[in-house]
C-alpha cells in the first residue's frame, strides 16, 4: 500500500477511535458498574471481572491502533508532526493510567472475587463498594483522555 493511502486510512481511524473508546469507557462508568454497588461481592465481583476482561480486549487494542494511526500521521505530515505525536501519546495514556493508577484496585477486586471468605468480608465492610466507586471515578479519567485525544485529532484533521 502506498503512503498516501495509508495516510488516508490513518486519518479515517485517528478521529473516531478515541471517541469510540471514550464512549465505551464512559458507558461502563455511567451505566454498568454503578449498578453493582449494592450487590453482594459474590455477584458484583464476577460482573466486574467480565467488564474488566472484556473491556481490556477492546480498549487496549483500540488505544494502540489509535496511537499507531496518529504516529503514522506524525511521521507522514511533518507540518503537523507535533500535534499528531501528542495525539499518539494521548491515545496511550489511558493504558498507562490503568497500569499506574487503577491496577491496585483492579487486582484487589479480582482477588476478592476468587475467595468466598474474602467476598463475605468485603461485602460486610463495604470494601468492594468502595473499590468499584473508585474504579468508576478513575475510569472517567480514561474516558476524558480519549475525548481530549479525539477532539485534538478532529481539529488536526480539519486543518488540512
Amino acid at each position: 500500500m502506498d503512503p498516501i493511502t495509508i495516510t488516508r486510512y490513518a486519518r479515517l481511524l485517528a478521529v473516531p477511535i478515541p471517541f469510540a473508546l471514550a464512549g465505551y469507557s464512559f458507558a461502563f462508568s455511567q451505566n454498568a458498574v454503578p449498578l453493582t454497588y449494592d450487590l453482594p461481592a459474590e455477584q458484583s465481583t464476577p460482573i466486574f471481572r467480565g467488564v474488566y476482561t472484556q473491556g481490556a480486549a477492546v480498549v487496549a487494542p483500540g488505544g494502540i491502533l489509535g496511537a499507531a494511526s496518529a504516529a503514522w500521521l506524525a511521521y507522514s505530515l511533518p507540518e503537523q508532526q507535533r500535534v499528531w505525536a501528542t495525539i499518539a501519546v494521548m491515545n496511550l495514556m489511558p493504558l498507562v493510567w490503568t497500569g499506574l493508577v487503577m491496577n491496585t484496585g483492579i487486582q484487589r477486586l479480582l482477588e476478592i472475587g476468587k475467595d468466598k471468605g474474602k467476598m463475605a468480608k468485603a461485602t460486610s465492610n463495604l470494601e468492594v463498594r468502595q473499590l468499584l466507586g473508585r474504579w468508576v471515578l478513575q475510569n472517567y479519567v480514561r474516558a476524558g483522555l480519549y475525548v481530549a485525544s479525539g477532539v485534538l485529532a478532529w481539529r488536526a484533521t480539519m486543518v488540512v
